[in-house]
């Protein structure tokens, strides 16, 4: 029986809790909590130490389950901690140290004890105020703004030569990081999917992945198509999900490239016909999907799809295409 290879962030799990109390470690990939401070992939300098010399005000680097994230500690009787924007964590995170600089990019930040009031009042007012609807609308709107037409041609020098491809199972780590930052299905599903489905040989294959990557092997968009019966809804064929790409590397074209990568390797699995569900508000989706081809599903698929998601729990109202695969 072959083992199962461990991800990075399980490694760097064991490395820190047989890493010496006092000794410091750098570790890559645990700023989602600190987000907009850090990114997912920005780098955390720890303090191996147990919770008993961590106080509010601190950033504690976390385990909880398999991954690692870094949050501000709320109050220590009783234990809590909180990302930077967001209500407190749920009860069970094992502390493993104290985070004592950020970095990003080139930009090194230290965190004194001294700023342990300032961080932990920053923290209480950041995530009451993005708690409002208000925040998170004009929030939107600026951000919209930013990624729009007129700062296409930065974004593109920014950004660089993006590769668009299948994804194979050496793309694990930058799967998890653009699903960290981008989407809602969970690392374990993703890792699962990957190495038992998308990633395995050609002959093998079912369903895939594809990605946009830059030249530093960051996703900076993604979809991938797969059956729904395998997660319990009742809908038969290919159905394309999780299209996503990173406002910065949006106007670009990758939707459409990530698509036609897609299709091709449907078209491959002997595959007749492919589906997508989108949100009907999602206009840019919507166009996308029209422009290659794909035709509005008939009544009786669409309202299938609707109610097999309100089963979920999941109000969302979508728009059913469907696209013959030639041969």
């Amino acid at each position: 029986m072959t083992s199962r290879k461990a991800s990075s962030a399980e490694v760097m799990v064991h490395v820190l809790e047989a890493l010496p109390l006092g000794h410091r470690l750098w570790v890559r990939g645990v700023g989602r909590g600190l987000s907009p401070l850090l990114r997912p992939r920005d780098s955390v300098r720890v303090l191996r130490c147990g919770p008993g010399l961590l106080a509010p005000g601190d950033v504690a680097l976390l385990r909880q389950e398999d991954e690692l994230v870094a949050h501000v500690v709320l109050s220590t009787a009783p234990w809590r901690t909180a990302p930077l924007l967001g209500p407190p964590d749920a009860p069970g995170g094992v502390a493993l140290g104290r985070v004592v600089a950020l970095r990003r990019g080139p930009w090194v930040m230290p965190l004194p004890r001294p700023f342990r009031p300032a961080l932990w009042m920053a923290q209480q007012a950041a995530s009451t105020a993005w708690a409002w609807p208000r925040s998170r609308v004009v929030s939107r709107r600026v951000r919209n703004f930013l990624y729009a037409g007129w700062s296409l041609p930065l974004r593109r020098r920014l950004v660089g030569t993006l590769e668009v491809r299948l994804l194979t199972a050496k793309d694990l780590d930058a799967l998890l990081a653009f699903a960290e930052e981008r989407l809602v299905v969970t690392p374990g599903f993703l890792r699962r999917q990957l190495r038992e489905r998308w990633g395995v040989s050609e002959a093998e294959r079912r369903g895939a992945a594809a990605g946009a990557f830059d030249a530093s092997g960051r996703l900076q968009g993604f979809a991938w198509v797969d059956s729904y019966r395998q997660e319990g809804l009742h809908l038969e064929g290919l159905w394309v999900r999780s299209l996503v790409v990173a406002p910065r590397a949006r106007l670009m074209g990758l939707a459409t490239r990530i698509l036609h990568v897609l299709m091709a390797e449907a078209r491959r699995q002997g595959e007749e016909r492919l589906y997508a569900d989108v949100d009907e508000g999602n206009a840019a989706s919507l166009r996308t999907f029209d422009r290659l081809g794909f035709q509005r599903a008939d009544e009786k698929l669409t309202q299938q799809a609707n109610e097999a998601w309100d089963a979920t729990g999941d109000s969302t109202r979508l728009v059913v295409f469907e696209l013959r695969l030639e041969a």
